[in-house]
């Protein structure tokens, strides 16, 4: 995938992508010991489409964050950005995803609420269809996947800002 290729959503595949970040986490816990990982993003939540690439979240200590994510890269992942307390990866590579590895603070805000939200689509049967219909005025609309991120800033932060554990 090119920086400006556009976002295509397909049908869900929900138990193959489940297996696909099964067999990949299996491989990122030999490679990082102690780390915690989740299959997040709509690839995780049942009967939702998505970008046909499975999202994994990593959690490790915040003095790891870089380090793991480094090492990550020298094992056939594609560093693709750091910012402070979040690296993100995608394996094979950016021009050709087929995961997205968020490598984050284990038990941090961004953890917690990637995890909230997720939880949220697969048992909010509302909450998942506004989400559906943004993805989907989202990845007509985008140039391309950052577009689509950024599109769904705001709803993401509204669903969760209406959901009992971003209240806790």
């Amino acid at each position: 995938m090119t920086p400006d290729q556009p976002v295509f959503l397909v049908p869900s595949r929900y138990s193959e992508w489940t297996g696909m970040a099964a067999e990949m986490m299996d491989k990122i816990r030999q490679q990082v010991p102690g780390v915690h990982l989740e299959h997040i993003g709509s690839t995780a939540v049942p009967d939702l489409p998505a970008k046909d690439v499975v999202d994994i979240l990593a959690g490790v200590e915040a003095d790891r964050v870089s380090s793991v994510s480094q090492h990550l890269a020298t094992i056939g992942f594609d560093l693709e950005g750091e910012r402070d307390h979040h690296c993100w990866l995608s394996h094979p590579s950016r021009s050709s995803r087929t995961y997205i590895l968020h490598v984050v603070e284990y038990e941090s805000l961004p953890w917690r609420r990637r995890i909230s939200f997720r939880d949220l689509l697969r048992s909010d049967e509302s909450a998942r269809a506004e989400y559906l219909r943004t993805k989907i005025r989202s990845a007509k609309a985008a140039r391309n996947w950052d577009d689509y991120t950024q599109s769904k800033t705001s709803i993401v932060s509204n669903l969760l800002s209406g959901s009992a554990s971003e209240k806790n």
